[in-house]
């Protein structure tokens, strides 16, 4: 699959007691456009794995004040607080030699004026500021955009280290958001040395930020038939995405065709040199480990300690052609995935009591899909303000959330319950509504499901099967997913912005860069961060027994305590370490 499921989007709601119950909200927005993006990936990975070393590799690197001893020590359980024994190598960095690109001088070397922030959620001790970058590097004298900048500064500052940029995916999800939640998010000792820096990346919030796609089109997107039959049906779909692509095109202007995560990794060598830093140090979880493997790609000499937490599978060759026979076999491969997703919440269903969908699980499933298909040709009645139907379309999105999010069954089951006997749609509008950030006044909060197109269209050129669907067979004999994940919502189709050119990750890292993973994260699962680590020489690749999306503050200690020694102490893992559940 191309980096990220298609369909439709679940998100989740709020959590501020537990750091993994803020993860959960953080990663909403990611989650979301996991099921808006298109499905198909047509990648080969780099013959290389990760730890290997790259022949004609750089030369050593250097660090920031506060890391590194010789990278050839080894540090025994006395130097790591979770004292198992387990080994770990100390990050040795070196100088970087890099200068800046002919015609970008004028960009670096700025100075930050760093005030205090305003507004809701401000610690009277955060700062805020701005960078000026250009706005295509291609002509760097054009036009020019302010990035958003929040600083938690480091609670020991005769400890800090430097800056830990982060970012929270999306893509384009806020990283200024994300910086308010620093002080919950990471633990004492990280914020101890680290000034925390979070940015809204280009195009976004308060960095440039427009309405790619607006609140109405949003409604229109998730209202519309997630199941079209009829070549009328068919083509309204495609006119459809084509005209929101256009759209966000002509709202946007020269911003819009410049939001590529390669573009973002360039802003972020700007913002490393704003704040003092001769390497970036960086923590990125879901889509924003794509701006840090791309980063790497362009800057490797400049990579200090690098998270890579949950990430994309970041390789892509665009396909000349490509069989219906292939696409049948991507579409089943994902179906089975998206079944067994279903299929738990069901048994958690009839397990319990008065399951509104049946007795059994087959019963129930035929059931939902009974209900879905009424929908389609006669939606019910909702109270909820600005959506007065329940369609198909936004009845899929509310079912949507069970296949990443068991804390939202019971709330997904019990607005079942009210419509399959009351006839009534509207708590199963709200389910939706939630999942996908929408509030009351029709606004969608974050941001990312309004902006995250033309991130989308740069990062993943149009290819041959963009506009391929599986065929009937393949959705007759797969229900669950032609009802769920059958129809894209999203279009590259008429893009005339910039495209990714690193499409076959190749990062010359010479300090280990850490990779981390969830075995049963549905939305970015394993393989596909693997694949990252393979392509980023001397990657430290952890595996951790655990559900959910989000490694780090997901409430696994073994995970968590990999971190902070990397991020506090400069101890790096061997690669292949696992954390058992």
């Amino acid at each position: 699959m191309r980096g990220l499921r298609r369909g439709r989007v679940p998100a989740q709601g709020n959590g501020a007691v537990r750091r993994h119950d803020l993860l959960s909200r953080l990663l909403a927005p990611f989650i979301s456009l996991a099921i808006l993006a298109t499905l198909l990936l047509l990648a080969i990975g780099p013959s290389h794995v990760p730890g290997a070393t790259a022949s004609g590799g750089q030369a050593g690197r250097s660090g920031t004040a506060g890391t590194a001893p010789a990278a050839t020590d080894t540090a025994d359980a006395a130097d790591s607080p979770d004292g198992e024994g387990h080994e770990r190598d100390r990050v040795e960095l070196g100088t970087p030699t890099s200068k800046p690109a002919q015609g970008l001088d004028a960009f670096y070397d700025q100075a930050i004026s760093w005030i205090p922030c305003k507004g809701d959620g401000s610690s009277s001790a955060d700062r805020c500021g701005t960078v000026r970058v250009p706005v295509d590097y291609l002509d760097p004298r054009g036009e020019t955009v302010e990035i958003a900048l929040r600083k938690v500064p480091a609670e020991k500052p005769t400890l800090r280290k430097g800056t830990l940029f982060i970012n929270p995916g999306g893509p384009g999800a806020s990283g200024l958001d994300f910086a308010k939640e620093a002080r919950d998010f990471f633990a004492d000792d990280v914020r101890q040395v680290w000034d925390v820096v979070g940015f809204d990346p280009r195009g976004i919030g308060e960095s440039g930020g427009f309405a790619c796609l607006r609140a109405k089109d949003l409604d229109a997107m998730y209202a519309a038939d997630p199941t079209p039959d009829t070549k009328a049906e068919k083509a309204a779909a495609v006119a459809s995405r084509t005209a929101r692509l256009q759209g966000c095109l002509a709202r946007g202007g020269a911003l819009a065709r410049n939001m590529g995560s390669e573009q973002v990794a360039r802003d972020l060598d700007i913002m490393r040199d704003a704040v003092g830093d001769a390497h970036l140090n960086y923590y990125g979880i879901s889509y924003g480990t794509l701006i840090g493997a791309l980063y790497g790609a362009q800057f490797p000499d400049r990579i200090g300690l690098m998270v890579i937490d949950s990430a994309v599978s970041p390789d892509y060759l665009p396909s000349s052609s490509a069989s219906q026979d292939d696409i049948d076999r991507w579409a089943g491969d994902e179906a089975g995935t998206v079944e067994e997703g279903l299929d738990a919440f069901l048994q958690d269903c009839v397990d319990g009591d008065e399951c509104p969908l049946g007795d059994d699980v087959d019963t129930a499933r035929t059931t939902l899909l009974s209900f879905l298909d009424g929908l389609d040709r006669k939606p019910l009645p909702s109270d909820a303000q600005g959506i007065p139907r329940l369609t198909e379309g936004w009845a899929v999105t509310a079912v949507n959330a069970v296949l990443l999010y068991p804390e939202s069954w019971e709330e997904v089951e019990d607005a079942l319950r009210v419509a399959l006997e009351d006839r009534d749609g509207t708590d199963l509008v709200w389910a939706a509504m939630d999942t996908v950030m929408r509030d009351d006044d029709g606004t969608y909060v974050g941001g990312f499901e309004a902006s995250h197109l033309p991130i989308h269209c740069a990062d993943w050129p149009l290819d041959a099967t963009d506009e391929m669907e599986p065929s009937r067979a393949v959705l007759d004999a797969h229900p669950v997913y032609a009802h769920l994940y059958g129809a894209s919502t999203d279009s590259c189709k008429g893009w005339v912005g910039t495209q990714r050119t690193n499409l076959i990750l190749t990062v010359d890292a010479a300090s280990p860069v850490l990779v981390l993973a969830n075995e049963r994260d549905l939305t970015t699962p394993p393989d596909g961060t693997r694949e990252m680590g393979h392509g980023i020489f001397d990657s430290r690749y952890v595996l951790v027994d655990a559900d959910g999306h989000g490694v780090y503050s997901n409430g696994n200690e073994c995970a968590d305590v990999i971190v902070e020694d990397y991020l506090v102490r400069g101890l790096a893992p061997p690669n292949g370490e696992t954390c058992d559940a």
